[in-house]
């Protein structure tokens, strides 16, 4: 079923408003994302708290980017963190690569790293502005081929690219935010992400697990949602 492959983003949301969603029995998703923003916020406690009171696995979703010795210290801090996932750039480099992998074999070893390739808040456009960027499926395969070369575990791309890595790369895990419900697109109600796609769609690509947020934290019927993502994957 979709609903083992997803991964819920507890952006945006207070202590309150997690626990609520949290303790909701409708809700049976397993795999949750915590952000930039909740880590800076309420930090390592935030993490043993879900993992404790509500047994989730826990997507740490940090984009560490920087100088490699930064990346590898600031993994080193989160040793034995209770983690499935946490997210460094690629654009970081094959040297910064290879320092956070090192450090994670150590330091979290039940953890996967993942790599992050373009957010999806990024279109075409944006990719040729900032990047100057014309072709932007080689940029990506540049990209994915770091990854597979410095051997971490996966990747973060939109469902644009999972056709991408699985052609060419397909050991890496892929896991794929920018994920709506169909009628959310049909709708435009997309907010900040521009490469989406439907549950359906982006399991049909190959995606491994997908990452939703307000299309499920915000939802007016989540158990509408839930049964929506609890239909078994072969049947579409």
């Amino acid at each position: 079923m979709i609903i083992d492959k997803t991964i819920v983003a507890l952006d945006q949301m207070s202590l309150d408003e997690i626990d609520h969603f949290l303790s909701r029995p409708e809700n049976t998703i397993e795999f949750v994302k915590i952000g930039l923003e909740l880590f800076v916020k309420y930090g390592p406690d935030l993490v043993h708290k879900i993992y404790r009171d509500y047994k989730k696995k826990i997507f740490l979703d940090l984009k560490l980017h920087d100088i490699p010795i930064t990346v590898e210290r600031a993994i080193h801090s989160l040793k034995n963190l209770p983690i499935n996932f946490l997210t460094i750039h690629l654009s970081g480099g094959e040297e910064m690569l290879r320092h956070a992998v090192k450090e994670a074999r150590v330091s979290l070893p039940n953890s996967k790293i993942l790599g992050v390739s373009f957010l999806t808040s990024l279109e075409e456009k944006d990719l040729n502005e900032l990047f100057n960027i014309k072709n932007s499926s080689e940029a990506f395969l540049r990209l994915f081929q770091m990854a597979n070369l410095t051997e971490i575990d996966g990747v973060i791309c939109s469902p644009h690219e999972i056709g991408l890595v699985k052609m060419h790369f397909p050991k890496l895990l892929v896991v794929t935010p920018g994920i709506r419900f169909s009628d959310e697109i049909r709708l435009n109600a997309t907010q900040d992400q521009k490469r989406v796609a439907s549950p359906q769609e982006a399991i049909k690509l190959g995606a491994d697990y997908l990452v939703i947020g307000r299309s499920l934290t915000k939802a007016s019927d989540l158990s509408m949602r839930i049964k929506e993502l609890s239909i078994p994957i072969g049947i579409f």
